[in-house]
């Protein structure tokens, strides 16, 4: 567990200054990606730095805080909240680390079904802006 403490740091590191750039140092090549707003699974690196890039700018980061942690030796859930376009988000990242502190798999879920929602539209709106 104090492995995944040790990963954990740096994730928040990359959210609290927003240094998503740094996605590259701790993301597995083959890295999967599971979002509330695709149906199937993301496979990359590539694809799930362009997918946390836009939630980071969707997610409207001045109001983003992780309310609760849960590790274990290979697995981090962290429990979030935030407020988009006047509602309020509720969510869960849950982050499974190879033995060398990168993500290889991450997945994002999100509740009540009025933010889901909202993240899709704001989702849809921040892919557009970084594929132009």
């Amino acid at each position: 567990m104090q492995k995944t403490k040790k990963f954990i740091k740096e994730w928040h590191q990359i959210i609290v200054n927003q240094k998503l750039e740094l996605l590259d140092n701790i993301l597995d090549d083959n890295v999967v990606f599971s979002s509330p707003v695709v149906f199937s699974p993301l496979e990359g690196k590539s694809i799930t730095k362009m997918y946390l890039f836009a939630a980071g700018k969707a997610f409207n980061m001045s109001n983003f805080r992780y309310t609760r942690e849960v590790h274990d030796e290979h697995n981090s859930i962290l429990e979030f909240e935030t407020l988009i376009n006047g509602i309020s988000v509720n969510g869960v990242d849950m982050i499974e680390w190879n033995k060398d502190g990168k993500i290889i798999d991450f997945k994002v879920m999100i509740r009540p079904y009025k933010a889901v929602q909202v993240v899709k539209e704001k989702m849809m709106e921040m892919l557009e802006t970084i594929k132009d």
